[in-house]
């Protein structure tokens, strides 16, 4: 069977034309900083769920598994790797059954109604959310 030219073309096009734009106008990524902090709910460590930051600017969003101890590290593209610098919407999900049932917990896994957001700087990479 044979492939004409133009159905190539078309198919690089529908591969490439959603990464269009990923990385900035110079052409190479955003650098990264590294990120990282703690989940807490009533003063106690939130030991499982995970963690998203979602730049409000441009760049891809990271996440982090909670640990037992409640603490994150963020990840973009490799482990620990950061987020890029600037304002970010959190949101923290997949609570453990315990944390999951309660109801006051839900609006926090989505970053529009979680309301929890942070500003990462090279001068500002720790934060800890205290869950209410």
């Amino acid at each position: 069977m044979r492939t004409s030219l133009a159905k190539l073309v078309a198919l690089a096009a529908l591969l490439v034309g959603p990464c269009w734009g990923c990385g900035s106008s110079s052409g190479t990524l955003a650098p990264l900083i590294a990120v990282k902090g703690k989940v807490t709910y009533k003063g106690q460590p939130v030991t499982k769920g995970v963690v998203e930051f979602e730049p409000e600017g441009y760049g891809r969003p990271a996440e982090g598994q909670l640990q037992s101890d409640g603490t994150f590290e963020l990840t973009t593209f490799k482990p620990r790797d950061g987020v890029v610098a600037g304002a970010h919407r959190i949101s923290i999900s997949e609570f453990d059954k315990s944390l999951a049932k309660d109801r006051a917990l839900r609006k926090y896994g989505s970053p529009i109604t979680s309301r929890l957001t942070a500003e990462v700087s090279p001068e500002n990479t720790e934060f800890t959310v205290d869950l209410k």
